[in-house]
């Protein structure tokens, strides 16, 4: 019985998210309100906030559900053949490619100026967080088969990552036409530069 009820819980859950996202499409996320959205889902205000908590958790949800599948997929294609370089493109790729799909660029260009500052940015730390962690988790599959170095510091390897792609993420996102190859360009470029260094060989 136990089973059923988290599934039926899980369900609302999904009903409720997929409210608001239609209604942050259509409204814009600073002008819905958590009425909108209950309104919208067929349940009260009070289950709303008893399944979210507010309307910054509900966009949580949203933006991390497509980053959970990029983070899947990219660790399925991990093995001892893979390639560091190839390995955080393929990812950065794939959260680019899902984030895109989830989000239209008129709601990117209204969340892009709160996403690095301000209480939004704070509401968003679990979702930078969980990024920061599958990146770490990434190079220190590398780093156990001498791929990274040892002296490399993962974490700090790993919240650049997570911080520079949110910058070049949000720029594609809010072009009038998303250029995805000279977006995938640039960030090869720049994890390049990440996973090999500026310094000559000694």
């Amino acid at each position: 019985m136990s089973g059923l009820r988290e599934r039926q819980k899980e369900q609302r859950r999904q009903v409720i998210a997929e409210a608001a996202l239609q209604l942050f499409k259509r409204n814009g996320f600073g002008a819905t309100t958590l009425e909108q959205i209950a309104h919208q889902a067929g349940v009260s205000s009070p289950t709303v906030v008893n399944y979210f908590g507010g309307k910054q958790e509900i966009l949580l949800a949203l933006l991390k559900a497509p980053d959970e599948q990029a983070m899947g997929e990219a660790r399925a294609h991990l093995d001892e053949r893979s390639d560091p370089l190839e390995a955080l493109c393929e990812f950065e790729g794939l959260m680019t490619r899902y984030q895109l799909q989830a989000m239209p660029a008129s709601l990117w260009r209204e969340l892009a100026p709160f996403l690095f500052t301000g209480e939004l940015s704070q509401a968003l730390q679990p979702w930078n967080a969980a990024v920061i962690e599958e990146t770490k988790a990434l190079l220190m599959h590398f780093q156990r088969l001498g791929k990274v170095r040892a002296s490399v510091d993962i974490e700090v390897a790993a919240t650049v990552f997570n911080q520079y792609a949110n910058m070049a993420f949000i720029r594609l996102a809010t072009e009038p036409t998303p250029d995805r190859a000279a977006h995938a360009a640039h960030m090869r470029s720049f994890l390049g530069l990440l996973c090999h260094g500026m310094l000559g060989a000694e």
